[in-house]
């Protein structure tokens, strides 16, 4: 590793020039400095998610220091490659949130719930989606991107551009461009934040741990996620057919899984051209389901987009009420990996295909689920095969197969982003990545770590045999990598985006 390089909070500014090239005089392991032109006047400090510091071309750089091509830049999508790729991130990011309506009331409960019990899980359940999926990852996480790549040690890099925060190894072969804030163009507070997290070597490993720490949870993910998906689908054979053996769906759970590992190297766009239809079909059948319960059971539900429902079922149940959380985090797994695979699509691709297709198909369904449980609250256990409409339980448990198949790829896609990021900042040996295309620079394949989650994800398949105890195991995962990526989101507001504390 090069040494660390101080910088003072003067007007001048490092950048990463190429090894190499003809691109001004390369000093300090590959640092060179510029100067830097704000795109804000002295004294106007305004914050801005949407719109980072970037210099105007002509401005007051030396001559020799920035070439079109330097750095790596942010691909943008407009017109028909937006709508495909917001078409292809269906079949790929929310697969896993998808099925999620397979798991979470059985998860939430442990015996047949009252009326007012089911109102209150569904309104924790809605406003878990809007609040944690759309507001809070969908329209604010997602900006903190590092040229498009997401996760969480993306938005350490992110950060470690705009302070001074690690020792970078002059042997990257990516260009790294310094954009680091002079002291006149931050205000007081967000400066005094940057000073004690440069100043101190606590931080710095503090959040250097946290990157690597919620990787390594996304990882356990991907191990977690195949398992726990494909196991819930297979487990509706236990509807069809009531005599079938737990080692028998076990068996078939298995099979399904290494098939989904085997078709791993044909890529991303590939995989996603073919599982979005499956996704689509998944999404519009469930929510034809909540139409049809709606209908023909208890449409009073729609009263839990009260968040009062929610207070008053946590309040009534108490310290049991709390432990039931660990079932309704689950409405909302598969949230980690949408910021994982960004790099994979483009920000605007996800909250095209979220907001316009995916919501309201889970809102629909969730809320018919419940029209159906405040009616027969025994049907709890396998929520979405004892709520299918007549005659459709046999196709609602093949497309349920099919999307959890689909489901894992979620979290395998973001497995391989998140690892060759790593990879890619010195922080793993180095191994094969694989670029499956030559459009999208982002979509990725490590064949290492395919065989790896085949085999982990087989293994915890055949210990743990249930989706209960799959889940429990799953939700910390998800809780974790969710608080990371907050710290992370809360560091990128005050630092780059340059909200006031």
């Amino acid at each position: 590793m090069a040494p660390a390089i101080q910088f003072d909070d003067d007007q001048i500014k490092p950048v990463r020039s190429h090894t190499g090239s003809a691109s001004g005089n390369d000093v300090n392991g590959g640092i060179v400095f510029s100067r830097i032109s704000s795109n804000l006047r002295r004294g106007s400090l305004t914050p801005s998610l949407f719109r980072r510091h970037k210099p105007k071309d002509g401005g007051d750089d030396e001559d020799g220091i920035r070439h079109p091509g330097d750095f790596k830049k942010k691909q943008t999508f407009k017109g028909t490659q937006l709508f495909l790729l917001a078409y292809q991130s269906i079949g790929v990011i929310y697969g896993d949130i998808g099925t999620s309506p397979l798991y979470v009331y059985s998860s939430t409960f442990t015996s047949p719930p009252s009326r007012n019990d089911v109102i209150g899980v569904l309104s924790l359940i809605i406003w878990s989606l809007i609040m944690m999926v759309t507001v809070k990852y969908v329209f604010i996480i997602l900006n903190a991107d590092n040229e498009g790549e997401g996760g969480t040690f993306s938005c350490y890099s992110l950060l470690s551009r705009y302070a001074n925060i690690t020792n970078r190894d002059p042997r990257e072969e990516p260009l790294v461009k310094m954009e680091r804030y002079r002291t006149d163009e931050m205000h007081e507070s967000n400066l005094r934040v940057r000073k004690t997290i440069e100043s101190s070597k606590i931080f710095k490993a503090l959040l250097k741990v946290m990157g690597v720490f919620a990787v390594s949870m996304v990882m356990s993910d991907g191990v977690l996620t195949p398992a726990q998906s494909v196991l819930g689908a297979v487990q509706g054979l236990n509807v069809i057919v009531p005599d079938i053996s737990n080692g028998a769906v076990v068996g078939a759970t298995c099979g399904i899984l290494i098939l989904l590992f085997v078709i791993q190297p044909f890529g991303t766009a590939k995989i996603g051209t073919v599982f979005a239809p499956i996704i689509i079909i998944w999404l519009g059948l469930l929510a034809a389901f909540g139409i049809y319960n709606l209908v023909n059971y208890d449409a009073g539900v729609f009263k839990a987009f009260n968040p009062g429902e929610a207070f008053d079922y946590l309040i009534r149940h108490g310290e049991e009420g709390w432990h039931s959380l660990g079932g309704v985090l689950l409405a909302f797994t598969g949230v980690e990996a949408l910021f994982a695979d960004l790099g994979a699509f483009s920000m605007r691709a996800i909250q095209i295909s979220w907001l316009g297709y995916c919501l309201p198909c889970l809102l629909l369904t969730y809320i018919g689920q419940a029209a159906y449980l405040a009616v027969h609250p025994e049907a709890y256990t396998y929520p979405v095969f004892n709520t299918a409409p007549p005659g459709c339980l046999v196709l609602s448990m093949v497309i349920a197969i099919l999307a959890a198949i689909v489901a894992s790829q979620a979290i395998i896609t973001a497995t391989f982003q998140l690892l060759a990021q790593i990879v890619k900042l010195s922080y793993f040996p180095q191994i094969q990545v694989v670029h499956t295309s030559n459009t999208y620079h982002n979509q990725l394949y490590v064949p290492l770590v395919n065989y790896l989650l085949c085999i982990g994800t087989v293994v915890i398949t055949a210990v743990f045999r249930n989706t209960t105890s799959l889940g429990q195991a799953y939700g910390v995962c998800v809780m974790f990598v969710t608080f990371f990526d907050t710290q992370m989101a809360t560091l990128t507001s005050l630092i780059v985006w340059r909200f006031r504390p």
